[in-house]
């Protein structure tokens, strides 16, 4: 938590105190050696924030890529699953057709072999 109220802080500071070099400098005014690292400390705290604003942005947009793609894989999973499910009702309902036709085809067969049974009969009757 010191962190996260020392680094803005000091980087105002930072800031502030760059200022006033500047306008030393604009003076025409020799630089100390201190001042120049204070400068030098001031431009990579800049380059920082800067590398740290891209990096954040580029997260957010890789968060909402990876949120778009999450969304667009649940929608697929979705109608291939209602795709399966109708699959399997026609399947079911292909099967119960089968199931009924064998069921009448084996009553035929059954009716076609009692009537050749009594052919038979009758015939080895005669």
């Amino acid at each position: 938590m010191a962190e996260a109220v020392a680094l803005p802080v000091l980087g105002e500071v930072l800031r502030q105190v760059s200022e006033r070099i500047a306008k030393k400098l604009m003076e025409g005014k020799k630089l100390t050696d201190t001042e120049v690292i204070i400068l030098l400390l001031d431009q990579m705290n800049r380059a920082l924030d800067q590398t740290s604003r891209r990096i954040d942005d580029l997260g957010n947009l890789l968060n909402k890529r990876i949120d778009d793609i999450r969304d667009s894989l649940g929608k697929r999973i979705d109608e291939t699953n209602k795709r399966i499910v109708n699959t399997n009702a026609k399947m079911e309902t292909v099967h119960q057709d089968l199931k009924n036709d064998i069921r009448l085809l084996y009553q035929e067969v059954s009716s076609v072999k009692s009537d050749v049974i009594n052919l038979f009969k009758e015939r080895l009757r005669s």
